[in-house]
This record gives C-alpha cells, structure tokens and sequence, in this order.
C-alpha cells in the first residue's frame, strides 16, 4: 500500500477508535489493519498509538501525523475536485457548522436560491452554540460570532449583530416594565447557560460610559431559539440578536425595552473556514453565494 493509502486507513483508525472498527469501514479483517499500522510506525520509527486494555488511544506522535495526514488527504480530496469540477457541476456535501438561531433565520431562507443554483450540492448541518473542530466533526464552514483565534482558520466579516432586550406584553402587564437598566435585577430574566460574553449585558449610560450588569438567570438554556419561545410565552425578560426576534418585535410579540441605554456596539458574525487549502469547488460556491446576500462578507474578499 502506498503512503497516501497508510495514512488514509490510520485516519480511519483514528476515526473510528479501533483497529477492528477501521477494518469494517475499509472491508479489510482487523489483524490486517494491525500489521499495516505496525508497519507504518516501524517506517517512522514512532508509536501512533497506545495500546492499553484492548483499546487504543493517539500517542502525541500520533496526534501531529493525524493533524499532517488529514491535511494531505483534504488536499488529494480538494485537487480532485477543483480538476473535475466545473461552476456549473458543483457536488458533493457541504458540512455547515453553526448555532441554530443563525441556521434558521439566516441562512435556511437563502437555501433554494442556492440549491437551485448547484442542484447536484447535498448539505448538512452541524448545529452547535459553541465552535466545533473541524477535522474531527468534517466541517467544511462554519457561521459564529466573534473573529477567530485558531491559526488554523480565516474568519470573513458576514454581517453585524445587533442586540435587543425584550419581553412579552403579558410579562409586563403582569410585573411592570423596567425603566433603567438596574430595573432587571428585580424582573425575571432568561439567559444563556453556556459560558459565553453574551450573558452579561451591556448598556450605555447617558453620560456615555458603559455599564455592564450581570443579570441573574431565573431560567435558563443553551440555545437562544428556546429563550425566544419562553419570553413570547411571557416568562420573562430575554436579551437575543436582533435577526432572532424580528418578526417578533414587528408583531407584537415582544417589546422592546430599554431602547434609550442601547449598547450600539454589535458584535459581528463570521463565516469560517480552514487556511492554507485551495477550497473545494462546495464551498468556494458557498462563499460566493454567502458574498451577494451578505456585503460585509464580499468587501472582506
């Protein structure tokens, strides 16, 4: 077998956490897969795995080849596809990382513009608050707040987020509207319970300064789609992005409080995706759709 064929059934040990596990994916018997591994670290002179108790587990050597391997395999993947495909037979599965919110009121009614552009593009979508890895969950992009840290990663500016306090008109009728910001220490609130800037809030002053306050979380949950419903349902005073609620706040649904102390300073949405590879045909035409309905995403280039 040659070195592109090691690497790839040690990405698929990797993968699946086991020699017999790889050997089903592969149709190869788990003795066989054993030797090849054996084989391959005798090459490199390296241990690539621990064997402990019948299970196995990546040594750090392992860890940077599977890091150097995923790499290789991506770009065979991605010449292959950049060779063979044209704008007009754009295919394959585009893997889309990013919180529901965005997911549904974002991107989900751009899709049958896109669709109808590359009819033969599958995709599917990773759902998840917090970034996921992008070797290990096979995410082509991703949509998140915040520019990214990762080296391994450029972040593109898609669009501001602007943020709005809010609640139901039968939470106020029932416990009054607040009037200041120090106002919510005494109201209901419903924040997030990840770990994350948005749970604390932050209002402007009206000499100027900023003042944030941590509001204290009556009810709470991970996504801001089920904070939405529990604050339409008037159980409490909810803090969302402003693409979240709007058809809310135009209905009526929710009302908007504390305009007067709005922060104005938004936090910005980004599209992400991994550096240093030529992109596949799938994403570059998902990037290119994301330009002509974002701007902020097309002046970044």
């Amino acid at each position: 077998m040659d070195k592109f064929g090691e690497m790839t059934v040690f990405l698929r040990v990797v993968e699946e956490g086991s020699f017999s596990g790889a050997g089903r994916r592969l149709l190869l018997s788990p003795s066989a897969v054993s030797k090849l591994i054996a084989r391959l670290e005798a090459r490199l002179n390296v241990r690539l795995f621990e064997r402990i108790a019948g299970s196995i587990r990546l040594t750090e050597e392992g860890a940077r080849f599977q890091r150097a391997s995923q790499r290789v395999v991506d770009a065979m993947d991605e010449a292959e596809s950049v060779a063979a495909a044209t704008d007009a037979e754009v295919s394959g599965t585009l893997h889309i990382h990013t919180p529901l919110t965005t997911a549904k009121y974002l991107i989900a009614p751009l899709l049958p513009a896109l669709m109808e552009k590359h009819p033969a593009l599958r995709l599917e979508f990773i759902i998840g608050t917090e970034r996921g890895d992008f070797v290990k969950q096979g995410i082509d992009v991703a949509i998140h707040s915040g520019r990214p840290t990762e080296l391994s990663l450029i972040g593109r500016p898609l669009m501001p987020r602007p943020w709005v306090i809010a609640a139901a008109p039968s939470y106020l009728q029932k416990h009054g509207t607040p009037q200041t910001p120090d106002d919510l220490l005494r109201h209901r609130c419903l924040n997030f319970t990840i770990r994350t800037q948005w749970n604390a809030w932050t209002f402007r002053e009206s000499d100027g300064a900023l003042k944030t306050i941590d509001i204290p979380k009556h009810v709470g949950a991970n996504q801001g789609e089920l904070l939405r419903t529990l604050a339409i349902v008037g159980l409490g005073v909810v803090r969302l992005a402003e693409f979240n609620i709007a058809a809310d706040l135009a209905s009526g649904a929710l009302v908007p409080l504390l305009t007067d102390y709005r922060e104005n300073t938004d936090d910005m949405l980004y599209v992400l995706y991994p550096r240093g590879r030529v992109l596949a045909p799938r994403v570059r035409a998902f990037l290119d759709f994301l330009e002509v309905h974002f701007p902020a995403s097309a002046r970044a280039g």
